[in-house]
């Protein structure tokens, strides 16, 4: 057929039936438009490199926000681990660092390329089973007399042999985070199972046992190396029943407008968030205690502490109990 008689007919056919031209004329134009986003959405996901352990820099997962805290870019995804229902996240600087997690169904493909490569998003590798556990993680002794990063108060303890707990990868899902303050960790060298309190971190490191924990989980070998099994437990690390607010030792006790207050003895339950007036705390430090620095806030008022399985425990400020000085370990 000849251009102009091509013409011709397309002419006589929008004269006679406009809406079927009509038609045809949007039909051209939706899908351009569909074959233009599918190519720019495409060109956008090739940019975004992810990592074997499903994580990339410069990308974002838009929208489904379960909640938020401010730690470190590198904790997020773990955190998200941790958390009830958390299934993807992204970092961000904002604030200092932000770990925004989210809900819901989740693929690579939802993931939005944003050009900075300050951010951080990530699909949640979940942890099915938090008591697994693990073999041949390395051991060290650690000779120190001391309170910790974690800070954890003078009291009752059932536990009394301290550990500062590592983040090699053979650690797996037990790498130190702040919510591992103050829980036990089982462990066997070879001699016998002994039960530890998690008192200090021990950033790069793998389990740096304190001289009375290494003396009883190696037979009083010389200091060196151990291969051991670790295994998180479920044992109250203090001598009483159920969870206890604890202020962090030696903060600014009766400011109304600074609190940092956090929750132990909780049976291998990890705290993951607290919130007061649904305004969330934060870790300052690799403590267990959430910093809530606005206010008024007077002890009438309830700090909401959530667990990793989803559950919450609510306490009245007044009910927290404050030390002035941290417990010494050694």
């Amino acid at each position: 057929m000849s251009h102009d008689l091509e013409n011709y007919v397309y002419i006589y056919i929008c004269t006679m039936t406009i809406s079927v031209c009509i038609r045809k004329k949007k039909m051209k134009f939706i899908l351009l438009l569909v074959f233009f986003v599918y190519a720019s959405a495409s060109r956008y996901r090739r940019q975004i490199n992810w990592n074997p352990d499903n994580w990339a820099f410069a990308c974002d997962f838009q929208g489904n926000d379960l909640s938020n805290v401010r730690i470190r870019g590198e904790d997020c995804g773990r955190r998200c681990s941790q958390t009830a229902h958390c299934t993807h996240f992204t970092w961000t600087g904002h604030e200092g660092g932000t770990c925004w997690m989210k809900t819901g169904e989740i693929s690579r493909d939802n993931a939005h390329y944003t050009g900075d490569h300050s951010m951080v998003c990530g699909i949640a590798n979940r942890i099915g089973d938090k008591y697994k556990k693990l073999y041949n993680v390395l051991a060290t002794r650690h000779d120190a007399h001391e309170a910790g990063a974690c800070e954890l108060p003078p009291s009752n303890y059932a536990v009394s042999h301290p550990l500062a707990l590592g983040t090699i990868n053979s650690l797996e899902h037990l790498k130190f985070t702040p919510d591992l303050c103050g829980h036990i960790l089982d462990i066997d060298c070879g001699h016998g199972v002994l039960s530890v309190i998690v008192m200090n971190s021990n950033i790069g490191g793998g389990l740096d046992l304190y001289k009375s924990s290494w003396s009883q989980l190696t037979n009083n070998q010389p200091p060196g190396q151990a291969w051991c099994s670790v295994q998180l437990s479920d044992r109250n690390a203090f001598n009483f029943d159920g969870p206890r607010c604890f202020y962090k030792p030696g903060t600014d006790f009766g400011n109304a407008y600074y609190h940092n207050v956090g929750l132990l003895n909780t049976k291998g339950r990890l705290v993951v968030r607290a919130t007061i007036d649904n305004r969330p705390g934060e870790h300052r430090g690799d403590n267990p205690y959430f910093a809530f620095d606005f206010g008024p806030i007077y002890d009438n008022k309830e700090v909401v502490f959530t667990y990793d399985d989803g559950n919450t425990e609510t306490v009245y400020l007044r009910d927290c109990e404050y030390q002035q000085n941290n417990k010494l370990w050694f």
